[in-house]
């Protein structure tokens, strides 16, 4: 029997359209979605010397039916005292204003990382007292219709006394922009 290049083209087109199948359960085995395009605004960019106070943990005061222990928004919490501000950028009427104090979620109750694993094992590393470079923004976010806020933080670096001033310094040492 003699196979011709359209019925070639046909079985492709059918095969290629048809749904994958688990043969093991003859069941149909739906294709992964794609992940939601998240898209950033840039509200605010923070840069700071600021003073780690500790990790403390925290129990989210929501009112679903997975809170406080599986809405994933009770961990540790980690806290830092801005001692002072190397530079800040607020580029949206909405943006955060210069703060006094930054606190992040580092891990919540399940263990699960809400923080970047450099930046988890920078914060674990830390003693309180510690000073530290922190840099973070602040990002409106939308993603599958969804729009919320959101503060990645960029940089967590330890800093002796020293660094600290020198920072600090030079910082004040720039004229500043009318």
């Amino acid at each position: 029997m003699k196979t011709t290049a359209f019925s070639v083209l046909i079985a492709f087109a059918l095969t290629a359209s048809a749904p994958a199948i688990d043969a093991a359960n003859k069941q149909t085995v739906p294709k992964p979605a794609a992940a939601p395009e998240k898209q950033r605004e840039l509200l605010s960019s923070h840069d700071t010397v600021a003073r780690f106070t500790g990790l403390k943990e925290h129990k989210c005061r929501g009112r679903t039916s997975l809170c406080p222990d599986r809405c994933g928004d009770s961990g540790q919490l980690a806290t830092f005292a801005i001692v002072n501000y190397l530079n800040h950028d607020k580029t949206a009427e909405y943006g955060d204003p210069k703060q006094e104090q930054f606190m992040v979620l580092v891990e919540d109750n399940m263990k699960n990382v809400k923080a970047p694993k450099a930046i988890r094992d920078a914060i674990f590393a830390l003693k309180p007292g510690d000073l530290v470079h922190l840099r973070w923004n602040h990002d409106y976010v939308t993603q599958a219709g969804s729009k919320f806020p959101e503060r990645p933080i960029k940089n967590v670096s330890p800093l002796t006394k020293e660094q600290a001033d020198k920072l600090t310094a030079e910082t004040s040492a720039k004229p500043k922009a009318q």
